[in-house]
């Protein structure tokens, strides 16, 4: 698509069924009705420059603006049977809510939508990212259809342009690989993890660049680690990273734990700064480990991140044993591996178990924020099948409890899609805490199938915690 494409998009901020309370005192969870338009902002799809906007992760820039990352569709009618071209994007919004219209390639919208960084693949998408001090912006996402996967780490300026000065031409490609999240560490190197996918087998991987994208030979074998966990020939998944205070690396995840009743555990490892296994940890350097008290069927960290002792709290799905509906999982771990039991219920030390709706037959945390005060707020994405999707958004006490003080009883909920289709639905992705202790929700929201409409749809709530949050999905924004 050019960069001088001109044909704006239409803005559409509304309030749905987001009405506040008429409280003289707004409450915790609820929307902030000084952003956008009852404390929602919509970026809607036009069907021409794009058919879907899709925000996978959020910054809160230092001037307050809001910089969300994700993918664009495009459709493509002359390439039957009529498929997209998706690339990423980034997206950049003014702090009442309204697009950055100095920023981006298509006018009013705020969207800069990058080049074709895996030539030959269809869909690209920027699913992380983080922020330099100086501004520039460094995000992982993976590159598949139509060619062989590959992920991928670029470098962008903070006008969204490719950093030639990275890797080549500003990117570094990773063939077989899929990459998931990012981190940055106090030396400025890049620390990505995910997935190898090779011949029918999924290795979980972590990798680091020097700040110009070479590969670190300093780490692992070349820049790259991989970890087979008890049993190379099962599958394991990494979904985030995050680096401690003494460089050491941990990452998060799923492992494949066949048998009755069990098909996958959480998944954690701990790195040394040159990428071996940290003794200190686990003694092993990793841990797979579920609830010994819970009859689940599957367990996955999906979002990690350190608190300032440098214990590790989690966010993750399980899957019941008993209809297969899933349900999310917040948990903390020591900073060597073990459970932490002044953390959840007493019957479930460790763990807190939450039913975010009913019939829920897919669940992951999108992203996992520690506020000021230790709370954790958590955005998910599902699909229920006897609920419409929507926006959700639990927050949990330091300790390990739903927050009751926040929302519904520490649940947020709200129905972005109502008014449109039967089969419209809305679902968050992304989450930034604001230094005034508001909370940034972003998304999609999905309003047609025929014709395919998806807008990007971002809500702030107001979260009480007024200073700097301590972490935000792992890594310092």
């Amino acid at each position: 698509m050019s960069r001088n494409s001109c044909r704006p998009f239409m803005l559409a901020s509304f309030s749905t069924l987001l009405a506040l309370s008429a409280a003289v005192s707004a409450a915790d969870g609820e929307v902030d009705p000084a952003f956008g338009t009852g404390g929602t902002s919509v970026v809607a799809a036009d069907g021409v420059e794009t058919t879907a906007l899709v925000a996978m992760d959020a910054l809160v820039l230092p001037d307050g603006k809001l910089l969300f990352s994700g993918m664009r569709h495009h459709p493509l009618p002359d390439n039957p049977p009529f498929e997209p071209e998706i690339r990423g994007m980034l997206m950049r919004m003014n702090p009442d809510g309204s697009p950055d219209d100095t920023f981006g390639d298509i006018v009013g919208a705020g969207v800069d939508v990058l080049p074709d960084l895996v030539p030959g693949t269809r869909i690209q998408s920027l699913d992380a990212m983080v922020r330099n001090d100086d501004g520039s912006i460094v995000a992982v996402g993976t590159a598949v259809a139509d060619a062989p996967t590959q992920g991928f780490i670029v470098k962008l300026d903070a006008n969204g342009a490719l950093d030639p000065s990275f890797g080549d031409g500003g990117a570094v490609r990773f063939p077989d690989f899929v990459l998931h999240a990012l981190a940055i560490d106090a030396d400025g190197r890049v620390v990505a993890c995910g997935e190898r996918e090779l011949d029918y087998r999924r290795t979980s991987v972590v990798v680091r660049t020097l700040p110009d994208g070479a590969p670190d030979a300093s780490f692992g074998d070349g820049g790259v680690v991989f970890i087979p966990w008890s049993d190379a020939s099962k599958d394991g998944y990494l979904a985030d990273v995050a680096i401690a205070a003494d460089g050491g690396i941990i990452v998060g995840g799923r492992y494949a734990a066949y048998g009755p009743g069990v098909n996958s555990d959480f998944a954690i490892a701990r790195l040394t700064p040159a990428g071996e296994p940290d003794p200190a940890f686990n003694a092993n350097g990793w841990r797979v480990f579920h609830d010994e008290s819970d009859t689940s069927m599957a367990n996955g960290i999906d979002r990690l991140a350190l608190l300032d002792d440098g214990r590790i709290v989690f966010a993750g799905y399980r899957v019941a044993d008993s209809d297969g509906t899933r349900g999310a999982v917040l948990g903390r771990l020591t900073t060597d591996g073990a459970g932490d039991t002044d953390f959840g219920v007493q019957e479930h030390a460790g763990f807190l178990y939450v039913d975010v709706a009913g019939g829920t037959r897919s669940l992951d945390a999108s992203a996992l924020a520690i506020q000021a005060d230790g709370k954790a707020v958590v955005s998910m994405t599902y699909f229920s099948s006897t609920e419409r999707q929507q926006f959700a958004v639990l927050r949990a006490t330091a300790d390990g409890a739903l927050d009751q003080g926040f929302a519904d009883a520490g649940i947020f909920h709200a129905d972005l899609a109502a008014g449109g289709e039967a089969s419209a639905s809305s679902d968050s992705r992304a989450l930034a805490l604001q230094a005034d202790g508001g909370i940034i929700v972003a998304g999609r929201i999905v309003r047609s199938f025929d014709p395919p409409r998806t807008d990007m749809a971002a809500v702030r709530l107001l979260g009480g915690a007024g200073d700097e949050p301590i972490f935000v999905d792992g890594f310092d924004g």
